[in-house]
């Protein structure tokens, strides 16, 4: 075993490694692939015992470690040779080796360069699983650079389907391990692919309900920006829901934005709804136990449809909804910018609004900036069935400075944009919260899930608030730790402890409520 002495060194001070805790490999002139090693004292790190030759790649490019665990907050020792750092199990000692840089493997260069670019999002401090989320994010924006890459070459254009297969193939990974899914065989359920007046559908049903005709549906809208996503990526999820719940699932695969914008999208789904409910009976489905639900875009077509069929719905399950496109300056927005801000919270993702809306790409600082609203509509009442200072109670905010603040500017906005968007923005079919206390009468019954760590959150919390002052039936299911697509990980490799508890609760308010 090599000696362990003046090993490190800090500017021109020799550290006799004796004394030292925590060492690192950090970019330098002769090395720079960024390495962390094993936490000497704890044999941990990030809470993971440390093997024999583990090496543990993470360091960001300011050469200082940070959220990783025991690391938070340690000075960076830089060493001046490769080193790999193993345990001796069998005499409890640090045993080291030199490595060389030149004699590195690519695929530990690959690995280096993946974690040291992909592996630097701020996650939810109170997410116990960081590294897995972490993964998940780094899956995210592997799949924007993938598709910018492809579409820089001119192998394909934005909202393709061949970039929307792409998206497919990175959520199911992320949810399975496989690019393809699961297998189409289930025990549990009977799964058909079909159509419902051209429109594609994937149909589940519980093989213990067979043959009945008093069964519950949940008519599910998946998310995806009204621009992504499809009943393919949501076959895990649809699969869990419907065996755990005993529930017909009909998960409805409607037509995309950009290429087609409100509101065929809308239409798609409703013409799915009525006509469940029109052949209810030639479907084994009880009339009086159907539910229309989903996340996200498909959260805010649900309360539309919802808006429109009212009584001829049992349920309507809203998941993160986006239920206005009036305020995109809300605390949930600002808050939690610094999170997952290059995947799931990326202010470009308002792109997907802008495709919804049909409107030009070169709109999207207008939103973002709330000035696709006219000073006028801002001082207007029906603003005020969004205004945060109104309907979000204040401990939803996690931000002080946020939190004492929460008022909008009302002296900015453009007249010809708001103009051009007014007629379609304000309509609650498109913006549920705006919605008057009339038309918001007689719903049936809410269920709300929102994430304290996700954009939309303020927009699900302001809902319930309104239907709770006009004495309507609704539930809000608050997840304060979780994230915008924390639900799609109830099972798989990336499994979250909150993915089990929102499904979990998804599953026994269909079987409480229906």
């Amino acid at each position: 075993m090599k000696s362990n002495k003046v090993l490190a060194h800090v500017g021109q001070k020799s550290i006799d490694c004796e004394h030292v805790t925590h060492f690192a490999i950090v970019p330098t002139a002769r090395c720079t692939i960024p390495i962390v090693l094993c936490d000497r004292s704890s044999r941990t790190v990030g809470g993971k015992l440390c093997e024999n030759w583990e090496i543990i790649i993470y360091i960001n490019n300011q050469g200082i470690i940070k959220d990783h665990g025991d690391f938070i907050g340690v000075s960076v020792i830089f060493i001046t040779e490769s080193i790999m750092v193993s345990r001796d199990p069998q005499r409890g000692s640090m045993a080291y080796n030199n490595y060389s840089c030149g004699t590195i493997p690519p695929l530990v260069v690959l690995v280096a360069l993946f974690l040291y670019f992909y592996l630097d999002a701020r996650v939810p401090e109170p997410i116990p699983e960081k590294f897995k989320v972490k993964v998940m994010d780094a899956m995210m924006k592997t799949y924007g650079h993938t598709v910018n890459v492809l579409v820089c070459l001119g192998i394909t254009e934005p909202f393709s389907d061949f970039v929307r297969k792409i998206a497919d193939w990175f959520v199911l990974t992320m949810v399975t391990g496989f690019p393809w899914g699961i297998a189409p065989y289930d025990p549990r359920l009977k799964i058909t692919d079909t159509h419902i007046r051209d429109i594609r559908v994937k149909v589940y049903e519980p093989v213990s309900g067979l043959g009945r005709t008093d069964r519950p549906v949940l008519i599910y809208l998946h998310g995806g920006g009204w621009s992504l996503l499809s009943v393919d990526s949501y076959d895990p999820l649809m699969r869990k829901i419907s065996s755990d719940s005993g529930t017909v699932v009909i998960s409805v695969n409607y037509r995309l934005s950009p290429q087609y914008p409100f509101p065929i999208p809308l239409n798609d789904c409703l013409e799915v709804v009525e006509y469940v409910i029109e052949n209810s009976k030639a479907m084994g489905i009880d009339k009086s136990r159907i539910a229309v639900g989903g996340d996200s875009a498909g959260g805010n077509m649900a309360a539309a449809i919802s808006l429109r069929l009212k009584s001829k719905i049992a349920m309507q399950m809203l998941l993160v909804p986006s239920l206005q496109f009036v305020n995109f300056n809300t605390t949930a927005f600002n808050e939690n910018t610094m999170y997952l801000n290059r995947s799931i919270h990326d202010p470009n993702s308002l792109m997907f609004v802008i495709n919804y809306l049909g409107l030009e790409p070169k709109y999207l600082s207008y939103l973002r900036y709330n000035n696709h609203t006219s000073p006028a509509f801002k001082q207007s009442l029906q603003n005020e069935y969004a205004d945060q200072t109104l309907w979000l109670p204040r401990r939803y905010v996690r931000d002080e400075k946020i939190r004492e603040n929460m008022e909008q500017p009302m002296d900015t906005g453009d007249e010809e944009l708001f103009e051009k968007i007014k007629n379609v923005i304000l309509d609650p079919l498109v913006s549920p919260l705006l919605a008057d206390d009339e038309l918001l009468e007689n719903l049936p019954y809410t269920y709300i899930m929102v994430c304290g760590y996700d954009f939309v959150r303020d927009d699900g919390i302001m809902f319930y608030e309104r239907l709770n002052q006009i004495e309507e039936e609704a539930h809000l299911a608050y997840y304060p730790e979780a994230f915008h697509n924390a639900l799609f990980f109830p099972h798989g490799p990336l499994k979250l402890n909150v993915g089990v508890r929102i499904v979990h609760d998804i599953v026994k308010t269909l079987k409480n409520v229906l």
